[in-house]
C-alpha cells in the first residue's frame, strides 16, 4: 500500500504543479499589486491635481489588497518566511526548537481551520444576501469564497510542515532564524 501512495503522489505532473501553482499565486499577488500602485497614482494625481478623484479607487485598492494578502498566505507558509517572534529558541536545544516548531504548526493549522470556517460562511452569507461593492457592483461572495480557499490551503501547508517535523524532515524557521542571528553577530 505504502508503494502506491508514493508512486501516486510522486508523479512528476504531480511534482510539477505545486511549483506552477506557487508561480501563478505568486504572480497573481504581483499583479495585483501593480494595479493598487497604479491606480493610487491616478487617483492621487486627479485628486490633487485636476480636483477629480478616480471612481472606485478605495474599492479597487481595498479588494486588490485583500486578495493579495490571502493569495501570498500559502506562499509565505510554504518557504517559512512568515513573521517571527521567536523568544525561546536561545534557551532550548535542537529538540526543544523541534518541539516548538511541531506546536506552532499544530496551532497555527488550527488557526487557519477557524478562519477558513469563518471566511466560507461569510461568503455564503453573502451569496444568499447577494451583496455586492458599492461602485463596480462586483459580487463579494466569490471573494469571500477564494479567501477562504487560500486559508485551507494555507492548513495544507502548515499540516505539510507539522508532519515534516513530526517525522524529523523539516528545516524549522527556528534553525535557521538562529544561524541567520549567528553570521549577522560575527
Amino acid at each position: 500500500m505504502s508503494n502506491f501512495n508514493d508512486q501516486h503522489w510522486n508523479t512528476p505532473k504531480r511534482q510539477k504543479l505545486i511549483p506552477r501553482l506557487g508561480k501563478f499565486f505568486g504572480a497573481a499577488a504581483n499583479v495585483l499589486l501593480c494595479v493598487m500602485v497604479i491606480v493610487t497614482c491616478i487617483d492621487v494625481i486627479g485628486r490633487y491635481f485636476f480636483a477629480a478623484p478616480l471612481l472606485g479607487a478605495h474599492e479597487m485598492i481595498t479588494l486588490s489588497m485583500g486578495v493579495m494578502i490571502y493569495l501570498g498566505m500559502p506562499l509565505v507558509t510554504a518557504s517559512r518566511e512568515h513573521l517571527v517572534v521567536d523568544l525561546a529558541s536561545g534557551v532550548l536545544g535542537p529538540k526543544g526548537r523541534r518541539l516548538q516548531q511541531i506546536i506552532v504548526n499544530a496551532v497555527a493549522a488550527l488557526t487557519f481551520i477557524l478562519f477558513s470556517y469563518l471566511l466560507l460562511f461569510h461568503g455564503i452569507g453573502l451569496a444568499e444576501d447577494f451583496m455586492t461593492t458599492e461602485d463596480f457592483e462586483i459580487e463579494q461572495a466569490p471573494i469571500a469564497f477564494l479567501m477562504a480557499a487560500m486559508c485551507f490551503l494555507t492548513i495544507l501547508v502548515f499540516l505539510n510542515h507539522l508532519f515534516r517535523d513530526l517525522a524529523g524532515a523539516g528545516t524549522g524557521h527556528s534553525n535557521r532564524t538562529r544561524s541567520q542571528t549567528e553570521d549577522t553577530q560575527e
